[in-house]
């Protein structure tokens, strides 16, 4: 019995001592997965999400692909990117800002909205960014400079396009007429837009397409280095509409304002549907054309030139736009929207630009050479974009917006024939002064 006792006595007493050592090791578990959930969410509250503001983001995949690519360096930051149609982007940004809007990054579309923004101190400063990080602005072959206003710099530029030629070789050739050359004049453009005109209604092919923005025809007055749309005297656009009022009204070479406005035409569908030989426009199209046909939905065969300059200019004499990232003044994450500004306007963004056939702001060698081999782009249209000059379609200037528009609304009635050249550059004249005297 009292062997029965002893035995059973060391049993419990092994039971017990195992139950120890298990309770030690679940205990010890338990810790350690406790600490493990505590860091897991210590690190996630410190994961900081910036909004990005910018048009169209589903229509360009760049933008996914630069904050992937953004978010694999920094995986302390999430990039949440705001949505707005290109059609009515200027009008709801402004309309947010103005109401205290707190999204962190903005993607400036023009130079009049970005004037507005830093009037109305909407958008901060970049220097004591810029100069503490020593970005280099060598790459931005000086384009920067067209956003200082008072000598600050408020955006830092990621894209930087300019105004080209593009053209339809299928056109051409049915025509039996060479394409256009590297180093053609307006006179040229315009005896060519005749050539390559036939047909009437939906079999109507234009010599050439001119859009309906003032830019279209004005700012080939501002490439020939004669005058910008700010200095108020716009005497100087003369020539530009002697080249573009004929084609409409007397060669009918290109599609009237009037009908363009009414048909609400795209320059896009104008051209990819084969409507028109030749279509003056900026490098962002070379990315809509590369995807579209890409996606199978256009097969034109197009390729590009330098644009035409007036007689005594220079082949690659032309016109373009900026286009910076900004910080919103009423951010509340400043720091990493810094970080991600930085992003956007580096090599390693304008790389990925350059893939999707987005002409990017930082320019070097192995940036152009990614672009121009990116599949899809015409081999023979590489010169295009070597260029003479590049003067700003609009510089930045307080009165931007109000000038913009008023330019806009003068051209389109010069254009309808309501007003003359003379009369209409008057009327542009005096209400620039007007303006100019409002907000004094």
């Amino acid at each position: 019995m009292n062997k029965l006792f002893k035995s059973f006595s060391l049993m419990l007493t092994f039971v017990l001592i195992l139950s120890m050592f298990s309770g030690c090791s679940q205990s010890n578990k338990n810790t350690s997965t406790n600490n493990s959930n505590s860091q897991n969410v210590s690190s996630q509250s410190k994961k900081t999400t910036i909004k990005f503001v910018v048009w169209d983001y589903s229509k360009a995949p760049e933008y996914k692909d630069i904050i992937d690519a953004f978010e694999k360096e920094n995986p302390d930051i999430t990039v949440e990117p705001v949505e707005i149609a290109a059609a009515n982007y200027d009008q709801k940004l402004t309309v947010m800002l103005a109401g205290g809007d707190t999204s962190d990054v903005i993607a400036v579309k023009d130079m009049p909205s970005y004037s507005n923004y830093v009037s109305k101190n909407q958008i901060i400063s970049l220097d004591d960014y810029i100069k503490n990080d020593n970005i280099d602005m060598k790459p931005y072959n000086g384009i920067e400079n067209s956003l200082r206003i008072d000598g600050k710099i408020y955006g830092l530029p990621y894209r930087s396009d300019f105004w080209v030629l593009y053209y339809n070789k299928d056109i051409f050739d049915k025509a039996k007429v060479p394409y256009p050359s590297n180093d053609m004049t307006w006179d040229q453009f315009r005896e060519l837009a005749k050539k390559l005109t036939s047909g009437s209604g939906n079999n109507q092919i234009w010599g050439a397409y001119i859009h309906t923005w003032k830019s279209a025809v004005m700012d080939w007055a501002v490439a020939d280095k004669k005058g910008t749309l700010v200095d108020g005297n716009y005497e100087f656009l003369k020539p530009a509409y002697d080249v573009f009022l004929p084609m409409q009204n007397i060669d009918k070479s290109i599609m009237p304002l009037s009908v363009a406005k009414a048909s609400n035409s795209s320059y896009t569908g104008v051209f990819e549907t084969g409507k028109a030989a030749m279509l003056p426009m900026g490098t962002w199209f070379i990315g809509t054309l590369l995807t579209d046909k890409k996606a199978g939905n256009t097969n034109v065969n197009w390729s590009i030139v330098k644009a035409p300059h007036f007689p005594g200019g220079k082949a690659g004499m032309t016109f373009g736009n900026v286009t910076p990232v900004a910080i919103n003044s009423a951010s509340k994450n400043k720091d990493a929207a810094w970080k991600f500004v930085k992003f956007m306007g580096s090599e390693e963004a304008a790389k990925i630009l350059a893939r999707h056939g987005v002409m990017p702001a930082y320019r070097t060698d192995d940036v152009m050479n990614t672009y121009t081999n990116t599949e899809g782009f015409p081999s023979d249209g590489k010169d295009a974009l070597v260029t003479e000059s590049v003067q700003i379609e609009f510089p930045p200037d307080k009165d931007g917006a109000a000038i913009d528009q008023m330019l806009q609304e003068e051209h389109e009635l010069i254009m309808i024939g309501q007003n003359s050249v003379d009369k209409g550059i008057a009327e542009m004249n005096k209400r620039f002064k007007e303006i100019r005297n409002q907000s004094k």
